[in-house]
């Protein structure tokens, strides 16, 4: 493989895994940030974090799809040389995401400049006088 094909590869990749990424976004949009936020972080690890493909080689690939294949073709042990990796980030990401603060939706404070209710333009009152012709 040379490595302008490695390089489009990979950029192939990533821009099926930013659009994986931006469905489960509006998939999960209106999910509580309790659960939407760990998903996310979780599925990006799982997208992005790169391992190496072979031992020998110094070529990446991502993580989670040669922890897969290893595991289908080499047997269940070899699973571990790149999943413990993506087991251990995943598990620190789903951690990191369930303890971020969520913050409470601020109720909206009526502003006084663009209360029209309290601002209304008041016109003169006509005088009887005002209203009789010339």
């Amino acid at each position: 493989m040379t490595e302008l094909q490695y390089f489009w590869g990979w950029a192939v990749y990533l821009a099926g895994a930013f659009g994986c990424l931006l469905s489960l976004w509006f998939i999960v949009g209106n999910w509580h940030p309790r659960l939407k936020r760990p998903l996310m972080l979780v599925f990006a690890v799982l997208f992005f974090l790169p391992g190496t493909v072979h031992p020998d080689q110094s070529y990446l690939g991502p993580a989670f799809l040669i922890s897969l294949y290893d595991g289908l073709s080499l047997g269940v042990d070899a699973i571990w040389r790149t999943g413990r990796t993506v087991a251990i980030a995943a598990g620190v990401a789903a951690i990191a995401g369930v303890l971020l603060p969520v913050s409470k939706a601020k109720k909206a404070v009526p502003d006084k400049r663009t209360n029209h209710a309290q601002r209304q333009r008041k016109e003169p009152a006509l005088s009887p006088a005002s209203n009789q012709k010339p």
